[in-house]
């Protein structure tokens, strides 16, 4: 990926600062997590409202419709309710965050060109958004070979930035935070080459996992969005039987499907919590490396602050075997923003944290 990038987190606050400013226009290949920035910024940033608008879908009577004016015979015009510029809102003076996604797939030049004053000056046709308000827009990359065609004067009329792709920490912070299953996040953590984006790829290197329209390898691949959705699959085995392993494969790929069900596999190894909380002390543990980290993330999301002292009590022994899965225990339930405030409420834990000494 180019070295002139941002992660998710630095375009988050890029759009904070000068977002009412600059319409920040992000490039990036499908699945990284674009379209997702605008729940962050909604969660962030009550005081605005938040509108999505797919302008792939658009067609130019979308924009809006003409209305007469019979007394001065004149046509105004009223803009669609998709983008916010409804008369409650404007006379409350609330400011919007308006996402064009997929502004390169704009289904006509008339649909890009009626887009571009509400890029540049915050304006659809003849109406303003509030004061305040910010404007921005996702493409993806000229080399994905999707249909993103924006002509040059429109990219002048932004703040253009590549986004790069999440790396597998960044990504486990994330997946700590939403519920992703212990399997899926113990896989990225032992094949972080999913990350990858392909234009980080060496001459002749070869990647079987990722998208990569350069060698047209544009349906079977992993991305991180695939990863949240191969979650509730892997969470669901159980009951999907022998569909399990092709709706895998039909959405992360094949070659990543069989290298994250040996992962899946391993877990039968790991004891049920309700007896490593009842039996720290005696309780068996994993042998193998790969069920020992798929255990590490299952215990991040399963503790509570009535169990931590026995997970800690568990987790403690863990080291004598893996100092690698007890630490990532450690890291990954510090950096999990729902729980880290319970867990330091734990001598043990804050102990092991200071014993890292990355967090204290």
């Amino acid at each position: 990926m180019n070295t002139l990038s941002v992660s998710l987190n630095e375009a988050v606050t890029a759009i904070k600062t000068i977002g009412v400013t600059n319409t920040i226009l992000l490039r990036g290949q499908p699945g990284i997590g674009k379209s997702a920035i605008l729940k962050i910024l909604a969660r962030d940033m009550p005081d605005y409202h938040a509108v999505y608008v797919d302008v792939a879908t658009l067609d130019i009577g979308d924009l809006g419709m003409p209305v007469i004016d019979h007394e001065n015979r004149v046509t105004h015009f009223a803009p669609s309710s998709r983008f916010g510029i409804r008369t409650d809102l404007l006379n409350g003076g609330r400011p919007l965050i308006v996402m064009l996604d997929e502004l390169g797939k704009a289904s006509s030049k008339a649909v890009l060109n009626s887009l571009l004053p509400l890029v540049h000056e915050h304006r659809l046709v003849t109406e303003y958004l509030p004061a305040g308000s910010i404007v921005i827009a996702t493409t993806n990359l000229d080399t994905d070979g999707v249909g993103d065609i924006i002509p040059a004067h429109a990219y002048d009329r932004m703040t253009v930035c590549i986004m790069r792709n999440p790396t597998p920490d960044e990504w486990l912070v994330w997946a700590g935070g939403n519920d992703i299953a212990p399997e899926v996040q113990a896989f990225a953590k032992q094949f972080p080459s999913i990350f990858q984006c392909y234009t980080e790829l060496a001459e002749k290197q070869k990647n079987p996992h990722i998208y990569n329209p350069l060698t047209g390898n544009t349906q079977n691949y992993c991305t991180p969005r695939g990863l949240a959705n191969a979650s509730n699959i892997v969470k669901a085995r159980a009951v999907l039987g022998n569909a399990y392993l092709p709706l895998l494969a039909g959405t992360i790929g094949a070659s990543a499907a069989r290298d994250l069900d040996a992962i899946v596999s391993m877990a039968d190894e790991i004891p049920m919590f309700d007896r490593m909380v009842s039996e720290p002390d005696k309780c068996p543990i994993p042998k193998s490396a790969g069920a020992l980290f798929v255990m590490s993330f299952m215990l991040v999301g399963r503790v509570t602050a009535e169990t931590m002292d026995a997970v800690m009590t568990y987790v403690n022994r863990i080291k004598a075997v893996s100092f690698e899965a007890h630490s990532l225990f450690v890291m990954t339930l510090a950096t999990n923003e729902s729980k880290v405030g319970m867990a330091c409420r734990n001598r043990e834990f804050t102990k092991a944290c200071a014993e890292l000494g990355k967090y204290f």
